[in-house]
């Protein structure tokens, strides 16, 4: 919440004399704040004939620490007909690499990981649901 804090210390003696100084506080960051995904849109059901990089989700990562403890980066986990386009100040796009083909995988539960970058990563998970419809 402040990085900073400033006082002003005043200390007098019995005999009425006094001095002053200022005292400058530096609130050091550690990682223990998790980065937060948010889900902002995302199209439940995709037709089999969908061509290839459509867009499936959008979303957005946040981390409130500072610094590498709040820089993210996400992935994907497992091997999937998917792919993560960074798209502008922490937005991500969850689009499709190939044409999906429903009579293989009728559905994909794609599960995606944000991890920080501090010195002990800390990471959450999202997982979305996806339908492919028959065409």
């Amino acid at each position: 919440e402040a990085k900073n804090h400033e006082m002003v210390v005043r200390a007098t003696d019995g005999g009425g004399l006094s001095a002053h100084c200022k005292v400058q506080v530096e609130v050091l960051d550690v990682n223990d704040n998790a980065p937060e995904i948010a889900l902002t849109s995302l199209t439940a059901s995709i037709p089999e004939d969908a061509p290839p990089r459509t867009v499936v989700a959008l979303f957005s990562v946040r981390d409130r620490d500072s610094g590498d403890n709040g820089r993210t980066e996400c992935a994907i986990d497992g091997d999937l007909p998917f792919s993560l386009t960074p798209t502008f100040d922490n937005y991500y796009e969850l689009r499709t690499n190939v044409a999906l083909d429903r009579e293989r995988t009728t559905e994909y539960n794609i599960t995606i990981t944000a991890m920080d970058w501090g010195t002990t990563r800390l990471s959450s998970r999202e997982s979305i649901f996806v339908q492919i419809s028959d065409v």
